[in-house]
């Protein structure tokens, strides 16, 4: 195996990443990996990466939202099968678009199901991303409804399928982080600060970077782009908001911190040191979760727009926070591994098996970057064999 350091260095000076942070550790505790390299920031000055970059971690907030919401399970506010409804109004008035006339008008179908916190949870609910799913966009489009700059707004349009009877990436989360607020009586911002991020000693997390100290901000990395010409990573020429001007906190997509914090969270998972969650609770989000027919339509759909190595072998299901190995034939992630990631090419990856857990982080778009996925193999594949045969990172 070529040295993922010496990959990840190459990859800096040939420009094809700016930056990136790689954090593994193993249940052992001899894997203890922690690794900034390149750049955070060229200009207008050139500031490095460091171990204590903020980085914008889009759908890696996912993660996090399950804790709370399962925490809330575990306190009796909520069941994984209950109907959500009675908590989240616009969800619970929504219905299921099953086409367009001619004209544009859409054909509506009402809902037959319940909407479940396990159905949210698993991406089975119904609802999906406008950048995704464009049936959203021509529905708001025939109704002329804007993006939306609350939960409410941005996800209210009526769902893909009936509950439980599909599958969609999309915006299931964001109503989570809602039911969370809902149920606890706190913004999720504080809700994470009081019952996640303050019990692991994490003091980098937020929703809200702006109302943080300079300090802070001072340490954000900025955004890349891959030129198009060139094929190098370039600095993007003003800031990218990635939740598109959203002005409530995004439980699927919003929070900000480094990957050592991160790592705290995936680290407790993996030891099932019960600071954030019951062992029974731990051990539900490491067991498939889909009924068969959210199952089928995951592995139909175009569902890959998650960032990394998904090897065509049928064998996932969704867990309780990210996808799920659900077979034995992936060549080094085990069964019931949970894995997920983030647009700007951002990758988490929980093994209970093999004992062990990491996260590469960066900052580019597009999302899925071939170049970048490449990085993120190598290094998961060292991780794993690092852990097999104690092979030197």
């Amino acid at each position: 195996m070529e040295n993922v350091e010496q990959r990840i260095r190459q990859a800096v000076k040939d420009e094809t990443i700016l930056g990136a942070v790689l954090v593994a550790k193993d249940k052992s505790g001899k894997l203890d990996y922690h690794r900034a390299f390149g750049k955070r920031q060229v200009k207008p000055e050139e500031k490095p990466m460091e171990l204590d970059t903020v980085l914008a971690i889009a759908s890696m907030t996912k993660l996090m939202t399950t804790i709370a919401a399962l925490q809330l399970v575990e306190r009796g506010a909520v069941t994984l099968d209950e109907d959500v409804g009675r908590h989240l109004n616009v969800l619970a008035r929504q219905e299921v678009v099953r086409g367009f006339q001619p004209d544009g008008t859409p054909i509506a179908e009402k809902r037959r199901n319940p909407i479940t916190l396990r159905q949210l949870l698993t991406h089975s609910s119904g609802v999906g991303y406008d950048f995704v799913h464009p049936e959203i966009n021509m529905y708001k489009k025939h109704h002329k409804l804007p993006m939306g700059k609350t939960i409410n707004e941005r996800f209210g349009a009526p769902l893909l399928y009936q509950p439980g009877e599909g599958w969609s990436y999309g915006g299931s989360m964001d109503w989570v982080g809602r039911l969370v607020e809902v149920l606890s009586g706190l913004s999720l911002e504080d809700y994470m600060k009081k019952y996640i991020w303050d019990p692991l000693g994490i003091k980098d997390a937020t929703f809200w970077p702006a109302t943080r100290p300079q300090e802070y901000r001072d340490r954000q990395s900025a955004m890349a782009i891959r030129d198009s010409k060139t094929g190098k990573a370039v600095q993007s020429r003003k800031p990218i908001d990635l939740g598109s001007g959203l002005t409530e906190a995004a439980g699927g997509q919003g929070a900000f911190i480094t990957m050592d914090d991160y790592m705290k969270v995936m680290h407790s998972l993996l030891m099932d040191d019960e600071r954030l969650l019951r062992k029974d609770t731990t051990e539900i989000m490491f067991k498939p979760q889909l009924s068969p027919s959210a199952k089928a339509a995951l592995l139909e759909s175009g569902w890959a727009v998650g960032v990394g190595n998904f090897p065509e072998t049928n064998e996932y299901d969704w867990g309780l926070g990210g996808i799920l190995i659900d077979g034995d034939k992936h060549p080094y992630r085990k069964r019931n591994a949970l894995t997920w990631s983030g647009a700007p090419n951002l990758v988490w990856f929980i093994d209970r098996t093999a004992g062990v857990c990491g996260v590469f982080g960066c900052q580019l778009l597009p999302t899925k970057d071939e170049k970048v996925e490449a990085l993120i193999q190598i290094f998961e594949e060292g991780v794993y064999n690092y852990s097999t045969n104690r092979i030197k990172l």
